[in-house]
């Protein structure tokens, strides 16, 4: 196996091959996971509020989502995963519109099988792609910047995957897990990111995100389908 680490998504100048995983740890994609495994019946990003509102309008799906952090007026939830539950969820679509995850996702466009990553998911993620001969790795970061808990959530995944050839990146996010991952909040509470989000009072998002192989839902983009749906096992 070949995996590829982008640091940021505006790095990716052209389509994945194989297999591509985007990584919006903080929050976005342990959102999509979370939402699918509520009983979601699909998740579609959106790039801007008002394409995002479009999309409701014709579908009749709710709008979750944020812009610094915080929820969009009018939107029925905002980025926080606590609020993507069963209840709001289940059998109903969902539209997606973050400042970097769904970004992040239209820069990956093109490749075979679109993945959604997070800690939550990690093992069911890496089941589902010890077949793939070529992965790639696209960390959202935060406003343009690399983000340290993506690349833990890469590392974390390259840890849970049979041994392959890595460029740099992905050999620096692999040993950053190893050695981090029994502290993974103390590591990243200088962190920008982390930092913004418990001054906001999202301290109970931020342990939830950072728990591992708690979920079993992959949400997965095939080419030619417009939203995220689970992955079969």
């Amino acid at each position: 196996m070949r995996y590829t680490v982008y640091p940021v998504h505006t790095l990716l100048c052209e389509p994945p091959r194989g297999a591509a995983v985007v990584i919006d740890t903080l929050r976005m994609t342990t959102v999509a996971a979370t939402a699918l495994e509520s009983g979601c019946s699909s998740v579609r990003t959106a790039a801007t509020v008002e394409e995002a509102t479009r999309l409701a309008r014709q579908t009749g799906a709710l709008r979750g989502g944020e812009r610094s952090a915080v929820k969009i007026p009018g939107f029925d939830l905002s980025n926080s995963p606590l609020e993507y539950t069963p209840e709001r969820l289940k059998g109903r679509p969902l539209i997606l519109t973050t400042s970097n995850g769904t970004q992040a996702v239209a820069s990956a466009e093109g490749a075979p099988r679109l993945y959604l990553g997070c800690l939550r998911n990690a093992g069911a993620l890496a089941d589902r792609l010890r077949g793939e001969e070529e992965v790639t790795f696209v960390l959202a970061g935060t406003a343009g910047r690399f983000s340290l808990e993506d690349a833990l959530t890469a590392g974390a995944l390259l840890g849970r995957l049979p041994s392959g050839e890595m460029d740099d990146m992905a050999v620096a996010a692999l040993a950053l897990y190893r050695q981090n991952r029994s502290r993974l909040h103390e590591l990243l509470a200088p962190c920008a990111h982390y930092r913004r989000l418990m001054a906001l009072g999202y301290g109970e998002d931020l342990r939830f995100c950072l728990q591992e192989d708690c979920s079993r839902a992959v949400p997965l983009r095939l080419p030619g389908e417009e939203a995220f749906r689970a992955a079969r096992a």
